[in-house]
């Protein structure tokens, strides 16, 4: 199969040699429109959730909503035009203790992992050492697809792999305490003891639909090991972390306690776990094993944002602009998820472990971010009302507040959208994204609680409620998103029947229709 390979030659001639270069505690509440653009320093008194209630913002600090979530350190690092030009870190590196967080503390990434991962790989790919679009699915001596698969002939490359495209299993992967064995590449891509899960299968045609596979870049691990003929470990030691100066980032698994300055582990609580050791360990290293401060994760977003837009001599902007391009039908490029368009183009990614929360974002068209690190289990809840200060401390309009209005439907109103809707068989797959995978493929059901429209996806259990943000429009406040907002808009004839109801999500959406 005939490969995407990197030719700088040919893409000098073509872009110009110089493109080389609980009950919350309501610290205030003030009109949405009221908050200007500030440093970055004053995010600190504004966290604040996606919603405003007749234009009326509930905002918090940062030390009220740590103690609520029970997060007892966080880092953040923000990047302006391409330049890191904040980082710092708040409160402790464990419940009980003195010892602070700084701007060099790390954390665990979780699966922010797979965007290092994926900036090496486009670099190895930028010096032939590896290849985006060549079949790699017998390259691996240990791992192969199941002889028996209806697939074990379709060609599996480097680009299914970074945009989960290429239609294999395992999500994701179970932490390690201290003392516990920890598997081998092999024993992860193989399902073998001590790994606790299946083995990495390909169950959908590769290339046809999009699963996310945190066992998809265990493979391209590999794959990166056998081309550079070097440990993952030193591997990114070479091709990421020096070029980059990221000086206190690591993959090693578990991480040697002299490394330092160590923000530990948290439960839901807030207490400390993965005791006696405090954190735990990650061996899928390229998928979820990655080690980083908000100075160097802030210097990582910022070099993909450079990258895009022809200001990085590690990067060449070919590559770089294939990293920010979607490869339909998945959410994500070449690793990061994309979202929006024009000057809200952004791209993010978010990173989950047991005790650990994590997350970036660039904006590509202003070339601003964000990075936030956390070492507590609730700690995804904190890193969303971060970014919401953030984006209105620094005039950023790529996550506004979004206005609820008070909206009084009839009972009559709410009554003609009750039903079961199923998805359409004919909506493009390239829209859903995200979406083409459960809950979503399943029916919704629209039903009425307690005079409140509810929504389902188990027939009618445990629905969430809908939100009227216009007699046909609703918002599910209570889905929780790291980006965006899932809405409901329902589509009625002349005759007052519902014909469809469009269901967006970010950027992905679909259509249900009414079953029959």
């Amino acid at each position: 199969m005939l490969g995407f390979r990197f030719n700088p030659a040919l893409s000098a001639l073509t872009l110009g040699a110089a493109a080389l270069v609980s009950t919350p505690i309501l610290s205030a509440c003030q009109p949405a429109s009221a908050l200007s653009a500030a440093n970055p320093e004053s995010f600190t008194e504004n966290l604040r959730g996606r919603f405003s209630y007749d234009g009326v913002v509930e905002r918090y600090t940062l030390e009220e909503r740590m103690a609520h979530y029970g997060v007892p350190g966080v880092a953040v690092a923000v990047i302006e035009d391409g330049r890191v030009v904040f980082a710092r870190g708040y409160g402790v590196l464990q419940a009980g203790s003195e010892a602070p967080v700084t701007a060099d503390t790390v954390f665990s990434a979780g699966s922010v992992s797979k965007m290092a991962t994926a900036l090496m790989t486009l670099n190895l790919i930028q010096s032939g050492a590896l290849d985006l679009d060549a079949d790699i699915s017998h390259v691996l001596p240990y791992w192969a697809p199941e002889a028996n698969s209806p697939h074990a002939d379709a060609p599996l490359t480097v680009r299914m792999l970074l945009s989960h495209t290429g239609g294999l299993n395992l999500h994701g992967f179970a932490d390690f305490l201290p003392g516990e064995a920890l598997p081998t590449r092999e024993q992860t891509l193989n399902g073998a003891a001590p790994a606790d899960h299946d083995p990495l299968r390909v169950e959908a045609l590769p290339g046809s639909s999009y699963r996310y596979s945190g066992g998809g870049y265990t493979l391209l691990e590999g794959l990166i090991v056998q081309a550079t003929g070097l440990g993952f470990e030193h591997s990114a030691e070479q091709a990421l972390f020096e070029p980059l100066g990221m000086t206190r980032s690591s993959f090693a698994n578990p991480l040697p306690e002299d490394h330092g300055n160590i923000a530990k582990a948290h439960d839901r609580e807030g207490a400390p776990t993965a005791l006696p050791r405090g954190y735990e360990a990650f061996p899928e290293r390229a998928a979820s094993g990655l080690w980083t401060s908000a100075n160097d994760l802030g210097r990582m977003t910022a070099k993909m944002i450079n990258a895009y837009r022809g200001q990085s001599a590690y990067l060449h902007p070919v590559l770089g602009q294939e990293m920010m391009t979607r490869v339909s039908p998945s959410e994500h490029g070449l690793g990061p998820r994309l979202e929006g368009r024009g000057e809200h183009f952004i791209f993010h990614h978010g990173g989950t472990n047991n005790s650990y929360r994590a997350w970036m974002e660039g904006h590509l068209a202003t070339g601003d971010g964000l990075v936030v690190l956390t070492n507590g289990a609730n700690g995804m809840d904190l890193a969303v009302e971060i970014r919401n200060a953030m984006n209105d401390v620094m005039g950023w309009r790529v996550n506004p507040v979004l206005d609820v209005p008070a909206l009084d439907l009839t009972e009559a109103q709410l009554a003609r959208y009750e039903g079961v809707y199923a998805l359409d068989p004919n909506f493009p797959l390239d829209l859903q994204a995200q979406m083409a995978a459960p809950p979503f493929i399943f029916d919704l059901t629209i039903y009425r609680e307690n005079g409140q429209l509810m929504a389902s996806y188990n027939g009618g259990q445990s629905g969430a409620p809908l939100v009227p943000v216009a007699p046909d429009r609703f918002y599910i406040t209570d889905f929780s998103l790291r980006s965006g907002v899932f809405e409901l808009k329902f589509n009625t004839n002349a005759l007052a029947q519902v014909t469809s109801v469009e269901a967006s999500m970010g950027s992905a959406e679909t259509v249900y229709l009414p079953a029959s």
